[in-house]
C-alpha cells in the first residue's frame, strides 16, 4: 500500500507541476478535460465532476478508473495527446478522493479547482464530447 502512494504522490506532484506551466494554459486541454467530466457527471446524473466523485461508490469508482485506462490508451493510440492528458488529469482527481495524506491536501484542492474552473471554460466555449474520448470526438 505505502508503494502506491508513493506513486500517487510522484504523479500527483508532475501533473500539478504541469497544470502550473504550460499544460495549465493550454486552451484546447482545459476545455477537453472540462468537456469529459461534464459529459460524465451528466451521464452519471451529477451536478458536475466534484458531485460525481464524491458519490461514485466502490464499484462505480474501479469502473470509472477502467473507463479512464480504455480511453487513455485509444486516445494515445490515435495520438490525440490532449485525451490522454485529460484522462491523466481526471483519474488522478478521482484517486485523490481516496487520499488523506495532509501534506497532499493542497495539491488535490489545486486539481480540483482545475477542473471545476475547466468545466465552466468548456461550458462557455461550448465544448462538446460527441463521441467516446480518443475516438474522433471533438
Amino acid at each position: 500500500m505505502e508503494e502506491r502512494d508513493q506513486v500517487f504522490r510522484e504523479q500527483l506532484v508532475q501533473l500539478i507541476e504541469a497544470l502550473h506551466g504550460e499544460d495549465g494554459k493550454r486552451k484546447g486541454l482545459r476545455n477537453r478535460i472540462g468537456a469529459i467530466a461534464m459529459r460524465m457527471a451528466r451521464d452519471a446524473g451529477a451536478r458536475d465532476w466534484a458531485d460525481l466523485k464524491q458519490r461514485a461508490d466502490g464499484p462505480t469508482y474501479d469502473s470509472m478508473l477502467r473507463l479512464f485506462q480504455r480511453e487513455s490508451a485509444a486516445a494515445r493510440q490515435a495520438n490525440d495527446e490532449r485525451v490522454v492528458r485529460a484522462m491523466e488529469v481526471l483519474a488522478i482527481s478521482l484517486i485523490a478522493r481516496r487520499q488523506t495524506q495532509a501534506d497532499l491536501m493542497p495539491g488535490v484542492a489545486f486539481l480540483d479547482d482545475f477542473i471545476e474552473r475547466s468545466e465552466r471554460a468548456a461550458k462557455r466555449a461550448g465544448t462538446q464530447i460527441l463521441d467516446v474520448p480518443g475516438r474522433g470526438a471533438n
